[in-house]
């Protein structure tokens, strides 16, 4: 089975450092096979025969001296969720577009916290798994709700991906699965 494991909070400002190429090669020894990273803000594709969860939560207590906040997705899903992306948020245009993926921890509460305090600048389409967010890029971007949510419960259990990562990384997937 192919996986996605998204990180959050890691290689920000020198702090947290985790290192893609150690990364990678701690997977294959735990038996992920065809390991990819995207980027150095964690992002990475593998194959995995067994509970995925549970053999990456396994690399990182015995890796890391540090927790590091993460989902683990099996590539279908992943997929589903990227093509049921709203239009409005796979068109181009001006703004901010993000996917929070939901982390360990996310309540199905906060779906309708977002959904009552956002502006009426910010377009927002809660899934099983994403939050897909539209908000402005610079003007009128202070006055919209995801300006505003480092403040919110929901912020440390989301790891956001901007729309090209997002969309970028569906792709890696369609070639893995296609090989």
């Amino acid at each position: 089975m192919e996986y996605v494991l998204l990180m959050r909070g890691i290689n920000v400002g020198g702090n947290r450092r985790v290192v893609m190429a150690n990364l990678r090669q701690q997977l294959t020894q735990a038996g992920a096979v065809d390991v990819k990273s995207y980027i150095n803000s964690g992002n990475l594709l593998f194959g995995y025969d067994g509970d995925a969860r549970k053999m990456v939560a396994s690399v990182f207590a015995s890796q890391y001296n540090f927790e590091i906040t993460h989902t683990v997705i099996a590539a279908p899903d992943y997929l589903a969720e990227v093509n049921s992306a709203p239009e409005w948020w796979l068109a181009a245009g001006d703004d901010r577009y993000n996917a929070l993926f939901k982390l360990p921890g996310y309540q199905e509460q906060f779906d309708q916290l977002i959904e009552t305090k956002r502006s009426d600048l910010d377009r927002v389409l809660c899934t099983a798994h994403v939050i897909f967010w539209r908000a402005p890029f610079k003007t009128n971007y202070s006055r919209s709700f995801f300006a505003k949510i480092l403040a919110e419960p929901f912020y440390p259990v989301v790891s956001i991906r901007n729309r090209n990562t997002t969309l970028r990384l569906a792709r890696m997937i369609e070639e893995r699965l296609n090989k």
